[in-house]
């Protein structure tokens, strides 16, 4: 059996305890301010399907999973064979969850990019 690396072993968002701390976080409180570059049907959409996770206690994977599922899943038949690129950003009292959504016409599907900010300051 290879030994793994011994610099670079336990590298990586997988063996991140910081990330996997901050994915499975749950959010508290209520929204401070949205926003947005979506259109306002998809826009309002997340934000209710978002207040609902957060309300349900969802750690912030599940609940941004949530809002890729059941709103933003919309840009894809909106934007059908045109680029978009848009955001939505939700800033809570101890978080500012931004996620970014992009059309690739070449292949024809859409991606997110997840920004996860703590406001809280943590030291090791």
């Amino acid at each position: 059996m290879a030994q793994a690396c011994k610099a670079t072993g336990g590298a990586g968002l997988s063996h991140s305890r910081g990330y996997a701390d901050a994915i499975n976080a749950r959010i508290s409180g209520e929204v401070i301010e949205v926003e947005s570059t979506l259109p306002e049907n998809i826009n309002e959409r997340a934000l209710s399907v978002f207040k609902a996770a957060v309300s349900e206690k969802y750690p912030i994977k599940d609940a941004i999973e949530k809002v890729q599922k059941e709103a933003l899943c919309e840009i894809e038949t909106v934007f059908k064979g045109q680029r978009f690129k848009g955001f939505i950003k939700f800033d809570f009292d101890s978080w500012v969850i931004t996620i970014n959504s992009v059309t690739n016409l070449g292949m024809e599907m859409l991606s997110f990019l997840l920004e996860l900010v703590s406001k809280k300051l943590i030291c090791p």
